[in-house]
């Protein structure tokens, strides 16, 4: 499993020529939190290169900002809030963050303009599903992501990254990770609901990259979680067949083993598991679960 997204806002940096004016003057506006001049410099901006894809990300970046609220309620039921208490113990309302909706609505159609003008920047793609993500909207989220998979395979073009530059790794390795980083934050909230779409997430990964050991791995976990334990099985072994000798697959082959009451199988996988110095803490706890079988 990878670490989350590090971002929320869209990374915009410099780059050479005019438009280059154009992101300095804009980062430096926002770093002052001089709102008139960032209005001024995105109007000229828009004028001046209405076809760069990056106004259209420092636009987003700019109402997304803008549309961000701290909320304080009396309920202390808030979805997502944190409560806090009176001196008695009781609980007396809620803060939690939230987003204007009409302007996280013009965010998310600014963004969308620019996937329209630069069909091919995964950024812009990235960045508008992160903001389904951030509302607790999945169904959304997965219809962009979905949506972006299905363009790349139409067009058979590659995949830009910020600034237009390439991705900053190979395609059949980052766009995978990057997907299950998308799928971490499901797997953190430990419910069935979220299970769901983790699950969708992992299809519509393995439909698009099979060659990746993280969709059989996700969805390998996702069934080893409803004790589907044959159906996990299979999939940990297609992760081990896509990515031999990796440590979480050896550890999780070796526990479904056990849980299938396999256990030549399941010591054949904890000796793989003991030669990978990241695994023997798994494979300590491990053996003394295949001690214990009869």
């Amino acid at each position: 499993m990878r670490k989350l997204l590090a971002f929320t806002l869209l990374a915009l940096t410099a780059v050479a020529g005019r438009a280059q004016t154009y992101q300095i003057d804009y980062r430096r506006a926002m770093q002052a939190q001089d709102t008139a001049k960032v209005r001024k410099v995105l109007t000229t901006w828009q004028q001046k290169k209405p076809q760069d894809p990056d106004w259209y990300v420092a636009n987003f970046n700019y109402l997304l900002k803008k549309s961000y609220r701290v909320v304080v309620s009396a309920d202390p039921d808030k979805k997502g809030g944190v409560v806090f208490s009176k001196p008695d113990g009781k609980a007396a309302g809620s803060i939690s963050k939230g987003y204007e909706p009409t302007l996280l609505a013009a965010a998310r159609a600014t963004l969308r303009d620019g996937i329209r003008v630069a069909p091919d920047r995964l950024d812009m793609r990235f960045g508008l599903a992160k903001t389904y993500e951030m509302t607790q909207e999945p169904a959304a989220e997965i219809e962009v992501l979905t949506a972006a998979l299905a363009d790349r395979q139409a067009s058979g073009k590659p995949w830009r990254w910020r600034d237009g530059a390439a991705l900053p790794a190979a395609e059949k390795v980052f766009v995978p990770e990057s997907m299950e980083e998308y799928m971490l934050p499901y797997w953190q909230m430990q419910n069935a609901e979220a299970d769901e779409v983790v699950r969708q997430l992992a299809e519509l990964l393995g439909k698009y990259y099979p060659e990746s050991s993280l969709a059989p791995f996700n969805l390998g976990t996702y069934y080893a979680q409803k004790k589907e334990w044959q159906k996990s099985l299979e999939l940990f072994e297609q992760a081990n067949t896509r990515k031999p000798n990796d440590w979480q697959t050896l550890a999780n082959l070796t526990k479904v083993e056990i849980e299938l009451g396999h256990k030549t199988q399941a010591q054949q996988y904890l000796a793989a598991l003991r030669k990978l110095p990241e695994g023997r803490p798994a494979a300590a706890d491990l053996s003394k679960e295949i001690r214990e079988m009869k």
